[in-house]
């Protein structure tokens, strides 16, 4: 047969693949007597055939693929006329005895005339997903891969997504022979070295099925949020970490520098020392250095420049204390460890080596111009009779930070740059670890390792997993491979948005999100736990047509709307994880928020003393006694859980006794009687007690003020609704116990309170949640985008705050209004997603 060219061929062998699953599924439908369908996938496989045929055709053909090309063409002749006259036991023994062997053959020629590169010898795959490695990394880097593969008598073959053909198990990749790159197929290599280590947290289906069939030497650390955050959680190393902040608003800059008035700001994505800031509050001004140069900015100048830049859409950004590193000369330096597993399996000090700046600038970084020596040289110059021993604890920390970073990524890490640095006091600082790190000096050290650590994978059949790959699995698990379900044919131009739900809970708001996405040019599908398939990164959604939901094959979403809101409880944990990498309406933990927690938080700032109700702590029954003698009634409930749970009233008669209410029931009891009666009840959990604002309608029923808030499509927070929420008689303390009912605002408004008191009250209301929205989330790092709050009015209309509701907030009746805000704020939250860098 005369060889077509490797593209050509690597095209057909891919044809056939799909052609042999089609058969393999027509075959199943014919069974089932499913005639529509079987003609429409019948149909399918003829111009898959009639494809590979017209390439086949314009080439010279062995006798042997001749043959088979023949064979396969009477074949279906045979099965078209079958299917017109309905005889399925026909079209069955077509395709088992001669349609799906006569395929598989062909697919056998051709796999013959691949090039196979392995000879015996272990092939090692570089990869990149977006593009061919060889463009990735520096030509030096590459020299260096190819040499020391030949030292180790190992084929490397360098390759990205777009060059994986998963059924035929083969990669059209770019390899080096007889001082020449070709492009070739091979077959799948032995382990694969991953180049792109910066983890976005989101793999390809081609990529998972490569994991699954090959061991990778690497996976990501994420951004340079996740490992501070692990570190920290697991406490060991914790005090190496520069204390920082994320940048969400203005806010967060100002705090930072009225504290500690010198900061380093640098993007969350970032390398090679890149947009990295050394900013100082100096009296009336700011003076801003990047690299060597330094900008003198007034208060207004200052403000611009964190909207444009730190507060840009594509970026983000952090903001930590500036530690003082300056070598004797006043340049700034850190050490840099270099640490990878080598050829036996075990971690080692590639190398470690000072990296000094120019004293103008901040940066040590060796890619903006610094410099290095010898760590023994730079250590007895800077720091004289210590040098022995910051070296030796230097080397220490590096291996043992190392082995504690590879515990905590499930032992998947196999190359580190780990930056130290050490302060005036002589203390040991980290600034960041970092994948892939750069080795402009060391190129054959690192390639050595490289190479060898693969071979050592390979030859051992070590399958490292992180936590994107090993998931538990629900009973009723979709698998998207046993599925009959069409595949949704989604407009890539158009922004997917998929609802992460349970079952039922949020039908009305769902339909509601699917027209108002339709409105807004997008495609929207809600999906619940079960219907996620891991192993493909696929999902079961359910897309609203003709007014029914129709379940579809689809990707993973551009954007989250989270309705679920259970991210770090127990199995859900992992789903949240699995999306990590796609934007998710909120990340806060799924659990109720401490009470507590929220009004000492709020009550900090100083800015809220005229909606926050006087509150306290309990410790011990003194505490709430203390509090009844200062206000009269006050309210004692649960640090944790929704309001209407474990909810007291408790009142100080006239008489000397107390009136205890919970719900509709209601008891008096004598003051020994309600001390002993309240040990009880503390015995049950933590509580805090609060002063009691009575809220009453004209006609004595209790209410309180539900406001609705979320961020609408320009990311500004908007309200959705305000309703207040009405006991159904006097004898209850709370508005929603037992059966109460809620009405529209302004006519309540009107029913209770004089005209002229109206507009001033809603506008009261509406102050009073946005101020609370605005400084709420200031104090929290997590991104959300609805919120809703219960105020009180007391007796001069005056709104007080009751409760912040940040993980479920009720939404029945408003559907559509929340809808009209979810949709454009998910699109805007994909969008400005969508540009963020990753380098």
């Amino acid at each position: 047969m005369a060889k077509l060219n490797d593209k050509k061929n690597f095209q057909i062998i891919n044809i056939i693949s799909t052609l042999i699953e089609a058969t393999d599924h027509f075959s199943k439908l014919i069974k089932q007597n499913e005639l529509n369908q079987s003609i429409h996938i019948f149909s399918a496989i003829v111009e898959g055939f009639s494809a590979i045929e017209k390439v086949l055709n314009a080439n010279q053909l062995s006798k042997e693929s001749k043959v088979e090309k023949d064979k396969i063409e009477h074949s279906l002749l045979l099965i078209a006329q079958a299917l017109e006259k309905h005889k399925m036991i026909k079209v069955s023994e077509v395709i088992q005895f001669s349609l799906e062997p006569q395929l598989k053959r062909m697919k056998k020629i051709y796999e013959e005339e691949q090039p196979v590169i392995s000879q015996g010898r272990i092939v090692v795959g570089v990869y990149y997903d977006a593009m061919s490695p060889r463009k990735v990394y520096p030509e030096e880097r590459i020299d260096a891969l190819v040499e020391e593969a030949t030292s180790q008598q190992v084929q490397v073959v360098f390759f990205c997504l777009s060059d994986v053909n998963i059924e035929a198990k083969l990669i059209n990749g770019e390899v080096f022979k007889n001082g020449n790159w070709k492009r070739e197929s091979v077959t799948f290599p032995h382990a694969i070295f991953n180049v792109n280590m910066i983890s976005r947290g989101r793999q390809s289906p081609i990529e998972r099925k490569l994991r699954s069939e090959i061991p990778f030497t690497n996976f990501g650390l994420g951004n340079k949020f996740l490992l501070p955050k692990r570190l920290v959680k697991y406490k060991k190393f914790a005090e190496l970490l520069v204390p920082f902040k994320g940048i969400t608003k203005e806010k967060v800059v100002y705090d930072f520098l009225n504290d500690n008035n010198k900061a380093v700001i640098k993007p969350i994505h970032g390398r090679q020392g890149l947009d990295i800031y050394f900013v100082e509050k100096k009296r009336n001004h700011f003076s801003i250095l990047e690299g060597k140069k330094e900008r003198i900015l007034g208060q207004q100048k200052f403000k611009e420049w964190i909207r444009n830049t730190l507060l840009q859409k594509n970026r983000k950004y952090i903001i930590q204390n500036y530690v003082e590193s300056r070598t004797h000369e006043g340049e700034p330096f850190d050490i840099r460890a270099h640490v990878q597993k080598n050829y036996e399996g075990k971690w080692q000090l590639t190398k470690i080596y000072p990296r000094a700046g120019n004293k103008k600038s901040i940066l040590s970084n060796i890619s903006r111009g610094g410099r290095t020596e010898s760590l023994d040289t730079f250590l007895k110059t800077e720091f004289g009779s210590k040098a022995e021993q910051y070296s030796k604890d230097l080397k220490e920390l590096a291996l043992d930070l190392t082995h504690h970073l590879d515990k905590l990524f499930g032992f998947a890490l196999s190359d580190l740059g780990i930056d130290l640095t050490i302060d005036q006091s002589g203390r040991f600082w980290m600034h960041e670890v970092n994948n892939g790190p750069q080795t402009k000096y060391h190129e054959k050290d690192w390639a050595k390792n490289i190479i060898g650590y693969a071979k050592y994978v390979a030859e051992n059949g070590i399958y490292s997993t992180n936590e994107f790959q090993t998931r538990r699995k629900l009973k009723d698990q979709f698998n998207s491979k046993t599925s009959e379900l069409p595949v949704a044919n989604l407009d890539k131009n158009k922004v997917a948005i998929g609802m992460l739900t349970s079952q039922g809970e949020d039908d009305k708001l769902a339909i509601a999100c699917a027209y108002v996405a339709n409105y807004e040019a997008s495609d929207f599908y809600y999906f619940r736990p079960q219907d996620i398939d891991y192993d493909t990164g696929l999902i079961r959604g359910y897309f609203y047509e003709n007014g029914e939901w129709t379940p579809k094959i689809v990707p993973y979403p551009d954007v989250i709307y989270d309705r679920l809101r259970l991210r770090g409880i127990g199995y859900y944990n992992e789903i949240y994880g699995e999306f990590e990498g796609i934007p998710i309406t909120n990340e806060f933990y799924g659990n109720s928020i401490s009470k507590l927690e929220v009004y000492d938080k709020l009550q900090e700032t100083g800015e809220l003393n005229e909606v926050i109700i006087p509150y306290q702590k309990v410790t011990r029954t003194k505490d709430i006694l203390d509090f009844i003698e200062r206000y009269e009634a006050v309210i004692v409930k649960p640090e944790v859980g929704s309001f209407a749970r474990g909810v007291h009233l408790i009142e100080k008669q006239e008489s000397g006794q107390y009136l205890v209410a919970e719900k509709d029931n209601k008891r008096v009891y004598s003051e020994l009687a309600l001390a002993k009666f309240l040990r009880k009840l503390l015995e049950e959990g933590t509580f805090l007690v609060q002063k009691y604002i009575e809220t009453r309608t004209k006609e004595g029923n209790p209410f309180d003020i539900r406001v609705h808030m979320m961020k609408n499509g320009k990311n500004e927070w908007g309200f959705v609704t305000i309703y207040p929420r009405i006991g159904l008689n006097y004898a209850t303390i709370m508005s929603m116990n037992s059966g109460g009912y809620t009405g529209k605002i302004l006519g309540f408004l009107k029913r209770n309170y004089p005209n002229e008191l109206i507009e001033k009250i809603e506008k009261d209301i509406k102050a009073a949640a946005l101020k609370v929205t605005n400084i709420f989330s200031s104090l929290y790092e997590e991104n959300f985008n609805e919120i809703a709050f219960d105020f009180a009015l007391d007796k001069n209309a005056i709104p007080y705050l009751i409760e912040v509701n940040i993980n479920k907030p009720g939404i029945t009746v408003f559907e559509f209004d929340l809808a009209r805000y979810a949709i454009p704020n998910a699109i805007h939250i994909a969008k400005q997603h969508e540009g963020m860098s990753v380098n």
